[in-house]
């Protein structure tokens, strides 16, 4: 191996001064300049912002020279025991993230490390051999109808405030539109005559999502009765009570509110999309379509909502088999061991 001249040694040393801050800057404008959502760039910087406050808890090194492969999996240890809500906390709450959590966290170091090797910031890709994080397939219980009607009237429609909820609920259970997706939805990508709008999805990837009757009712509702006054140019469908758009904090403390109104407790975003993925299934649609409306880019992606609604009709074929009701099959009758001579 040649031995590296005087400018190559003055260039690494530069280069392993260099602290993790400066380079997730740098970073930050390359996937800028890149084209990436603001939404992806804010998740990387929110990953590598977390990476960095855990090794400045444990009082490990900040500079390049010092962080790869060890100092990563460390973090991937914190990660399955403790939960930093915003990382600023001197106590860590119980219980670590969840395993899809920790996956796409581990995805975005990886694509980090990636970038730090084509750039030439480090000889080698320090996480090469990391392999992705594997997160078990659980199948979620999605909402029942109880629980839909429930939070439904957790929503006051008597308020601007509770039927701007409401419609929001009732989008995302007809549409199974993310999170960002909703915060993000423009005033003229909806058209409610039509039944369908436009949204901007990840990676940047725009689709075409319909919606039914009765969000059409929903959302004409809002929009022309209840929906706030837009504080300035009138951009987003969503606004807040004095005419502002909604922020993703605004959006959290929505779902604090029908939580705690409506009782139930595991009532999440992401939950609104699992239900609308299997009842649609469940209700005669087709994987192709699904993943259309969804926005995602493979039918592996949609196998989860395949696996999930197979369990729904396997507990509704329990509860009215055909044969059970028939021939009076007991219901609910504990199983007792049989003793084979």
């Amino acid at each position: 191996m040649a031995t590296p001249t005087k400018t190559e040694q003055r260039r690494r040393r530069a280069l392993d001064g260099l602290t993790l801050r400066d380079l997730i800057s740098n970073w930050e404008f390359h996937n800028q300049t890149e084209g990436k959502s603001p939404h992806t760039v804010a998740w990387y910087n929110d990953t590598l912002g977390a990476f960095e406050r855990f090794l400045e808890r444990n009082q490990r090194s900040l500079l390049l020279a010092d962080i790869g492969e060890p100092e990563v999996r460390d973090f991937i240890a914190d990660m399955r025991e403790h939960r930093w809500p915003n990382g600023f906390e001197k106590e860590a709450r119980p219980g670590g993230l969840t395993p899809e959590s920790i996956q796409t966290r581990v995805r975005a170091l990886k694509a980090f490390f990636a970038w730090l090797h084509r750039e030439e910031f480090t000889d080698t890709h320090r996480l090469a051999r990391l392999g992705n994080y594997k997160a078990p397939r659980e199948l979620v219980a999605v909402l029942t109808d109880d629980e839909v009607a429930t939070i439904l009237k957790a929503c006051n429609q008597k308020q601007d405030w509770g039927m701007r909820d409401y419609a929001m609920v009732t989008l995302m259970l007809d549409t199974g539109l993310r999170r960002a997706e909703v915060v993000g939805l423009r005033t003229a990508d909806v058209s409610i005559d039509g039944g369908w709008l436009k949204v901007m999805g990840k990676g940047g990837k725009e689709r075409i999502v319909p919606f039914g009757t009765v969000t059409q009712r929903v959302l004409w509702r809002y929009f022309r009765q209840y929906r706030a006054e837009p504080l300035g140019e009138d951009v987003y469908f969503f606004l807040t009570l004095d005419g502002r758009p909604l922020s993703k904090d605004g959006f959290a403390s929505i779902f604090v509110r029908l939580r705690r109104r409506s009782g139930v407790t595991r009532l999440r975003p992401h939950l609104l999309r699992h239900t609308f993925a299997t009842r649609y299934l469940i209700h005669g649609g087709d994987v192709f379509s699904l993943k259309q409306i969804l926005g995602h880019t493979t039918l592996e992606m949609v196998q989860r909502y395949v696996n999930l609604a197979s369990a729904q009709v396997s507990g509704q074929h329990r509860k009215f088999s055909p044969m059970d009701r028939m021939l009076g099959a007991p219901r609910e009758e504990p199983r007792r061991s049989v003793r084979v001579r």
